[in-house]
């Protein structure tokens, strides 16, 4: 788990269960001092949004989005 080299964060299917301590340890290398109780209540949210980017790794990359945005 990390940020490839273009900047894009990239997790394997096999990502590392988190726990707050891991939580904290990252949170600090983005300059964020948070208590054990943000902590312990982020932890859900981080894993579900984990879970969503797992999800979509083996979209292959030419593929068109559900939807598509224009300006008139």
């Amino acid at each position: 788990s990390g940020v490839g080299m273009d900047g894009i964060m990239r997790y394997s299917p096999g990502m590392e269960k988190l726990i707050v301590d891991t939580l904290r340890t990252r949170a600090k290398a983005q300059g964020l001092e948070l208590t054990d109780a943000e902590l312990t209540s982020l932890l859900p949210l981080v894993e579900v949004g984990r879970s969503g980017l797992v999800a979509t790794h083996h979209i292959p990359p030419e593929t068109e989005p559900a939807s598509q945005f224009r300006v008139l």
